[in-house]
């Protein structure tokens, strides 16, 4: 009988080769096939829908980094102000790949749809940053503009891009029907949580100078990203989380997003109770707030974990949630569709409750 020891030892010896040549040859091409998807993104947005998948996560990072216009960098769009830094003109043509709109201001903020209330009616106002004031839409299509043309209360929309809760709040402060307010809608983001840390840890927030606000508005070297521009990110994302990265190729993971998570300033991962704390502390220390209904909405987990919390008896959190379609595939901020979305929850949200009743009245 044969010995069947070198054909066995023939299979072997072809088995390893061909898992060497694969262990080489499937990363090169998973790389290859993920920065052409996220090329691609980059390049025509619209044949593409926001989610979680690594070549959303890898093209929406390179475009903030390179090509996005900010809106708090664009001069006409944006004048100084010694108590804020800055605050809005009186309005301005803001444009980025996924939308060209126009963006119109005065002392009660962002316009919003009249609504049918007589304006001695007491204000509902709305706080936040660039998803509230309406980053990517026109003045009739934000969440506070469709929310004014639904109810029997006027509505305010001071949202400004960038703003921590800090400067949030003391723009609500600072309009001058905030007395007669007794309802204000907060909205959160993860990334308010450096400014209300500053001003925590020392009692104000840094001064503002004609120097800083300058600086906003210089050129931070905005070019297009180029297909190698794409794959050294590919590559960077791999080699950094191998694991995750394959498991997101099979759909088996989520990369967190831009503002899906909360992280520090040097990348790593903090606990949503750090920021719902934090947000708390900040609320506390403007003592004008507690005479008012403050309603407050964000990201699910930050929500979710607010409610875990001891409130006072004027907070109440609003769940908001957004499906994929909601969301600017590239520009990662609400789109029409999703103010839409977002202007019936809170409506449904608010409806729910006898407070809630009371502000989209107008009533004391």
């Amino acid at each position: 009988m044969p010995d069947a020891s070198p054909r066995i030892k023939l299979v072997l010896f072809h088995a390893i080769m061909w898992a060497i040549v694969a262990l080489l040859v499937l990363p090169a091409a998973v790389l290859l096939s993920v920065s052409i998807v996220a090329y691609d993104i980059l390049q025509h947005p619209e044949r593409h829908q926001n989610t979680r998948r690594i070549w959303n996560v890898i093209a929406s990072d390179l475009y903030f980094e390179y090509e996005a216009n900010l809106w708090q960098n664009q001069k006409d769009c944006v004048q100084y102000d010694d108590k804020l830094l800055y605050k809005p003109s009186s309005g301005c043509h803001f444009v980025n790949k996924e939308f060209s709109t126009e963006l119109t201001f005065s002392e009660d903020g962002r316009r919003t749809t009249s609504s049918r209330a007589p304006a001695s009616r007491r204000p509902l106002i709305f706080a936040g940053d660039s998803e509230t004031m309406g980053w990517g839409v026109n003045d009739g299509e934000t969440f506070a503009s469709l929310v004014a043309a639904s109810i029997e209360a006027p509505v305010l929309n001071l949202g400004v891009a960038s703003y921590g809760t800090v400067r949030e709040i003391m723009r609500v402060r600072m309009q001058p029907r905030f007395q007669d307010a007794n309802c204000i809608v907060i909205q959160y983001s993860w990334n308010d949580f450096d400014e209300n840390s500053v001003f925590l840890a020392r009692g104000a927030l840094p001064s503002p100078t004609r120097k800083r606000f300058q600086q906003l508005l210089s050129d931070y070297g905005k070019r297009d990203v180029s297909f190698q521009d794409v794959m050294l990110r590919s590559f960077d994302v791999m080699w950094n989380n191998p694991l995750a990265f394959f498991l997101n190729i099979l759909g088996w993971h989520d990369f967190p997003l831009e503002d899906d998570d909360p992280a520090n300033m040097n990348g790593a991962l903090r606990e949503e109770t750090e920021d719902t704390k934090a947000f708390l502390s900040v609320l506390a220390s403007f003592s004008e707030l507690n005479g008012k209904k403050i309603f407050v909405m964000g990201p699910g987990r930050f929500v979710s974990a607010l409610s875990r919390e001891t409130l006072p008896a004027n907070v109440f959190p609003l769940p908001v949630d957004l499906n994929d379609g909601g969301w600017y595939t590239l520009d990662m901020h609400p789109n029409k569709q999703g103010h839409r979305e977002i202007a019936a929850q809170i409506l449904g949200e608010l409806k729910r409750t006898e407070e809630g009743r009371q502000c989209l009245a107008g009533e004391p």
